[in-house]
């Protein structure tokens, strides 16, 4: 057993964890921990001098162990798990600066204010019956209501107490000097059909009508909706209202996360120039896809170029936000593992298929069994 994979489960979510240890060599589990404490993994590591390789995720408890166990042994930090890490990271970053988001993008298509972009708008205020939306009218509402009594003098607190409203809510209306900048977040709230508009309109273009057809197609991809929500998106294209471009996409900090994750070149062309658009707005954003870019790319082809690593992480801790620098210190606290990850094809994979594993024998088990049942079935289970 020389190639270790190790890493946690839950016994009772949120409350009680346990370790999973597994032999790379038949992907079977070879014990089970009652807890996922550095001292509880090194202790089973010194009655295990033959391990050589081991295969964890970026849990410090799982490398101090290790570190103490079993010093002998090469610790190699899962690929996934660190470009997961990269991500979130990048995700906190553009959630601070979620405000660039609801500007529309409009280089994708060279629509200006006063063009079809402003259309758009005027029609997105607009239920399908061609009615004004309810929210827009009690927003525009809200908002004259709410700055005629600060030009009278009136305290945001007498405000709030009047109109019933907390007072998150009337600072968010005082602080917006014009009503579009909360309509503009009010009518672009995302929904379960955003991530089909673009399939839905070539579609459409193609001479596919059906809305029961099309549903059944994007039901394939992933939609979670139901046939009525598809037939309110395809309203105005009945009446005639078929826009001459593509729908541009509603950004939302998850989309624009996945824009920076994936690879440049299995990115579509408005995505591409969506993003560009975005870095030209925001230069933060524009460092965060270049350093989220640069170690995606290392870690997905392997590239272990002489001190490309260390290079990373000095420019993100000199110039890098500050989400990025955590991540920084703690990939140089453990720089050997993630080296490893550049150097070898060592994953755990098979780690996390046991994990899954677990889960299903829990469901099976109701959970009215001790933990020491538990280890036997995990154990014992084909």
């Amino acid at each position: 057993m020389p190639h270790l994979g190790v890493d946690e489960f839950a016994v009772r979510r949120g409350r009680t964890y346990a370790t999973i240890l597994i032999g790379m060599a038949a992907h079977r589990p070879i014990d089970v921990l009652a807890d996922r404490a550095a001292a509880t993994f090194a202790s089973w590591l010194r009655n295990h001098p033959e391990v050589r390789i081991i295969c964890r995720d970026r849990a410090g408890s799982y490398r101090d162990g290790a570190q103490t166990g079993a010093p002998q042994a090469r610790q190699v930090a899962d690929a996934w798990h660190l470009l997961n890490n990269l991500a979130q990271a990048v995700e906190r970053v553009i959630g601070r600066h979620r405000s660039d988001l609801r500007q529309p993008l409009t280089s994708h298509d060279d629509r200006s204010d006063e063009g079809p972009a402003s259309e758009g708008r005027d029609r997105a205020e607009l239920d399908i019956h061609g009615r004004p939306r309810p929210l827009v009218a009690r927003t525009r509402e809200r908002h004259q209501q709410i700055h005629e009594r600060i030009e009278r003098g009136d305290s945001l607190r007498a405000i709030a107490r009047d109109l019933q409203l907390s007072r998150g809510t009337v600072n968010r209306f005082a602080r917006a000097a014009e009503v579009d900048e909360l309509l503009l977040a009010a009518i672009h709230r995302p929904t379960l059909i955003d991530d089909y508009r673009l399939y839905l309109h070539h579609r459409w273009m193609e001479g596919c009508t059906s809305a029961s057809a099309l549903t059944r197609e994007i039901q394939r991809l992933g939609y979670r909706g139901d046939v009525n929500t598809v037939r309110r998106h395809l309203k105005p294209y009945r009446n005639g209202a078929i826009p001459t471009t593509a729908p541009l996409p509603h950004l939302t900090v998850r989309r624009v996360t996945d824009w920076i994750m994936r690879r440049p070149e299995h990115l579509t062309d408005a995505e591409r120039k969506g993003l560009d658009e975005l870095c030209e707005r925001n230069h933060v954003l524009a460092t965060t896809v270049e350093y989220a870019r640069r170690l995606a790319l290392m870690v997905r082809d392997r590239r272990s170029e002489h001190l490309a690593l260390d290079v990373w992480i000095a420019d993100v801790r000199l110039d890098g936000q500050q989400e990025l620098r955590t991540l920084a210190n703690g990939m140089r606290r453990d720089r050997a593992a993630i080296q490893a990850t550049l150097t070898t094809t060592y994953t755990s994979g098979a780690v996390e298929g046991n994990v899954t594993r677990i889960k299903l024998l829990k469901r099976q088990m109701y959970g009215r069994a001790n933990f020491d049942l538990l280890r036997r079935r995990i154990l014992l289970s084909p």
